[in-house]
């Protein structure tokens, strides 16, 4: 199909703007489809759509993001992918989103962004009752985890189930559960105070049953 000449070009891209401004949501489906004829990025195409569905409060946008991201990630383009989910967390807050940004980060190595964006998703889940399904996805990341980054990830957890599920009954085996794996690192005094010292901040019960846990156990 022949390309669109460059005026026609800019044009196009106005009128797409100024169809999204005033709320045609078709009108600018139809201008962004003849665009696309255009670019030869695979993902952009599914990018773009996605950006014009959330202008219209759309949730097949959800769908059109994970096409991109999945077309930037076999294309070898993993920041770009972890783009496209830091701009869709702006405006939603889905625990599918969050959990595919966060295996983005798993693959980009990014411990900090990937750190972050697990006490987010903790959050969200937490939040919405949903306890087995972060519980699930905590062991699966475990599995997927240096020692180190066990130890960070379980502190993320206690604190996030501190903060937004307290009353839950399995916060006490996680927090032995941080001590264990923090114990079995290198060095870990230090951030085993750390730990400790955030938990009285939180919970002086479970902070006594950790103290009492150490004391029994080590």
């Amino acid at each position: 199909m022949r390309l669109l000449a460059s005026e026609s070009y800019n044009v196009a891209w106005f009128k797409l703007a100024d169809f999204v401004a005033r709320g045609e949501k078709e009108r600018a489906l139809s201008v962004h489809k003849l665009l696309m004829h255009s670019v030869q990025d695979e993902a952009i195409p599914y990018q773009l759509e996605g950006d014009i569905l959330l202008a219209f409060d759309d949730d097949t946008a959800l769908d059109r993001y994970h096409v991109a991201a999945n077309l930037y990630k076999k294309a070898g383009k993993i920041k770009a992918a972890a783009s496209v989910y830091e701009h869709v967390c702006m405006f939603k807050h889905e625990e599918k989103i969050l959990e595919a940004l966060f295996d983005v980060y798993l693959l980009l190595q990014d411990r900090v962004s990937l750190l972050n964006t697990f006490s987010r998703l903790a959050k969200v889940c937490l939040e919405h009752n949903k306890f087995a399904f972060i519980s699930n996805l905590f062991h699966r990341y475990l599995l997927e985890s240096d020692i180190s980054l066990q130890g960070q990830l379980s502190i993320r957890f206690v604190r996030s189930l501190l903060l937004y599920d307290p009353t839950n009954k399995q916060v006490s085996s996680y927090v032995y559960q941080v001590i264990d794996v923090l114990h079995d690192q290198h060095d870990y005094e230090e951030e085993l105070l750390e730990f400790l010292s955030e938990l009285e901040s939180l919970n002086k019960d479970m902070h006594a049953k950790a103290l009492q846990y150490i004391e029994n156990n080590f």
